[in-house]
């Protein structure tokens, strides 16, 4: 070897190799297509998730009723027609209600065709109890197991109070109030006893006396140790002239017992609240004319009632949505309402508008208190012993 193929090996052996690399994997073709589409199928998803919330979140937000439809949007170029729609709107709102909630409130019927159905029963309060911790001496009670619900009672001492101040009697007492399935039952069983009939036209049967929804009241008289029994006349007239003042009705008349299938007790007062016990009285219609009444009433059409002092009240009924756990009730988010049952098929929404009527004449007032709201001009601002007899019936 000369010494010039020398030097060429020795310069091949001092030269760098290059260094092995790993191949990078290769995609089938079309790979970039299909993670594309996956993506927009993703979002596609995603956006229709995103509607259905929206549709059924809409389904539930604040519909407009009325004489005008709300305007959307924040536009400064609405015409003033919108404006006027939208002032002219009366907006309500979705409230859900229980199903068992039929059976509660102040408006439940309860007669031999409806049964009552226990529900809320702390509400019930011991008359006594509620006397002694108010001093209120100006009526009776005949034992300290007699109860009512609370705002039936509130309203009662408050009726039984004013009664004294217009009369200056003190002798009315409380003889019977809630009872419960079990004590109407025993009623009932002593009333066939006494008779010895197969049913009794004095007790109603358990489980469809008002009694037991704890609404109800039967009043006496007690003088010196004597209970007589209670009429309603004389100076006691002033009850059944103004018991719709604070919400309670004189059950049952002789003139509705075709209605009502009970006979006259002039000593049983119903609460219903007010204004539906002005109402009643000035229609003349017992409790299960009023409610059938009130069926004809809706969002879309309202009973509109001037109390007896003049404040303005919207009634309308939602009927309850059978096939569900849950019913939902339009209602004035900006107003004050309350919602009761009827016991059967629906609820009764009773709107306080926070509006006052006030009338030109006597003639005017009438009129609008007799429901004819057309007659009067409005102008309108913004805002235990022995019990007696009695006891035994109904």
């Amino acid at each position: 070897m000369g010494q010039k193929e020398k030097k060429k090996q020795q310069a091949a052996a001092q030269k760098p190799k290059k260094p092995n690399r790993t191949p990078k994997p290769r995609h089938p073709r079309g790979h970039g297509a299909k993670v594309t589409a996956e993506i927009v199928v993703s979002l596609l998803l995603v956006a229709f998730a995103g509607y259905e919330v929206y549709r059924i979140y809409d389904s539930m937000v604040p519909i407009a009723q009325g004489s005008g439809v709300v305007a959307g949007g924040d536009s400064d170029e609405a015409d003033d027609s919108s404006s006027q729609a939208s002032t002219d709107a009366t907006v309500y709102e979705n409230v859900a209600v229980e199903k068992e909630a039929v059976h509660e409130g102040d408006l439940i019927l309860v007669n031999n065709d409806n049964a009552y159905v226990p529900s809320n029963e702390t509400e019930i309060t011991s008359i006594y109890e509620y006397k002694e911790a108010n001093q209120e001496e100006n009526y009776h009670v005949s034992g300290t197991d007699v109860s009512l619900r609370k705002p039936a009672l509130e309203a009662l001492s408050g009726m039984l109070d004013d009664f004294y101040k217009a009369t200056g009697h003190q002798d009315i007492i409380i003889i019977s109030g809630y009872r419960t399935t079990e004590e109407q039952q025993a009623l009932y069983d002593s009333d066939l006893s006494s008779t010895g009939e197969d049913s009794s036209t004095l007790v109603a049967l358990p489980g469809h006396s008002e009694h037991e929804s704890g609404y109800s009241v039967d009043l006496s008289l007690y003088s010196d140790g004597n209970l007589s029994d209670y009429d309603g006349t004389g100076d006691y007239a002033w009850i059944d002239e103004n018991c719709d003042h604070y919400g309670y009705i004189l059950r049952y008349t002789e003139a509705k017992t075709e209605e009502t299938k009970i006979r006259a007790e002039a000593w049983h007062y119903r609460y219903v609240g007010e204004p539906h016990a002005t109402y009643m009285k000035e229609n003349n219609l017992c409790l299960e004319e009023y409610l059938t009444l009130l069926r004809n009433y809706t969002t879309e059409n309202h009973l509109k009632i001037v109390n007896w002092d003049g404040g303005i009240y919207e009634v309308y009924y939602v009927p309850a949505d059978t096939t569900a756990n849950t019913s939902y009730v339009l209602v004035p988010p900006d107003k004050d309402y309350t919602i009761s049952g009827n016991n059967s098929d629906g609820f009764i929404v009773t709107v306080d508008t926070g509006e006052i009527q006030k009338f030109d004449d006597e003639s005017s007032a009438d009129s609008a208190a007799d429901g004819d709201l057309s007659a009067a001009p409005e102008e309108t601002t913004a805002p235990a012993e022995d019990e007696s007899s009695a006891d035994e019936a109904e």
